[in-house]
C-alpha cells in the first residue's frame, strides 16, 4: 500500500511540474501572439514547436546567432546565460508579404516572460523553403537595420564576439 501511495505521489508531482511548464509555455506563447497582433500583423497559423536556447559569448560567431541577433535593436550581451524562447507564427499584412508575394513567418523572442525581439522571413509556398538571412520584425535587412554594409557589420561583430575568452 505504501508503494502505491508513493508511486501516486511521485506521479502527481511529475504531472504538477509538467503542467507548470506547459502553463509557462502557453503564457509565453500568448504574450508572443499578442505582441505580433500589436505590430498589426494577422496571424494565419501558429508554429506549435518552441525553440529554446541559451546564448553565450562563445556562440555569437555561429551563423544562426549572427542572423538572429544581428537584426535586433538590442545587444545580446545582457542575455548571456539566460533562457531564450522563440515562438513562430505565419502572418499576413507584413511588408515582406508585399515584397515577395508570400506570407511571412515571424519569430518572437522572449526572456523571463518578456518580449526582447524577433525576426521575420518570407514563408515558402507548399514544400518550397527559402534560404537567406533573417529580417527585422518589420522586414528590414541587416544593412537597413544597422546602417552598415555587411562587411562593416561582420568586422564589428567579430571584434566584439569573435574571441570567446574575452
Amino acid at each position: 500500500m505504501k508503494r502505491i501511495s508513493l508511486s501516486l505521489t511521485i506521479f502527481g508531482l511529475v504531472l504538477l511540474i509538467l503542467s507548470g511548464c506547459k502553463e509557462e509555455v502557453m503564457g509565453d506563447q500568448e504574450t508572443a501572439k499578442q505582441y505580433v497582433e500589436k505590430l498589426g500583423y494577422k496571424i494565419t497559423s501558429t508554429n506549435e514547436q518552441v525553440y529554446k536556447y541559451i546564448i553565450e559569448k562563445g556562440t555569437m560567431e555561429d551563423t544562426l546567432n549572427q542572423q538572429i541577433w544581428g537584426v535586433q535593436q538590442i545587444e545580446p550581451d545582457k542575455y548571456f546565460g539566460k533562457d531564450i524562447s522563440m515562438y513562430g507564427f505565419t502572418v499576413s499584412n507584413h511588408p515582406l508579404e508585399k515584397l515577395y508575394n508570400l506570407k511571412t513567418t515571424v519569430s518572437i523572442m522572449l526572456c523571463d516572460g518578456k518580449v526582447i525581439g524577433g525576426t521575420s522571413f518570407p514563408a515558402g509556398k507548399g514544400e518550397q523553403r527559402l534560404l537567406g538571412a533573417a529580417y527585422t520584425l518589420d522586414g528590414k535587412t541587416l544593412e537597413e537595420a544597422t546602417g552598415l554594409t555587411y562587411k562593416e557589420w561582420k568586422e564589428k561583430w567579430h571584434k566584439k564576439y569573435g574571441n570567446a575568452s574575452t
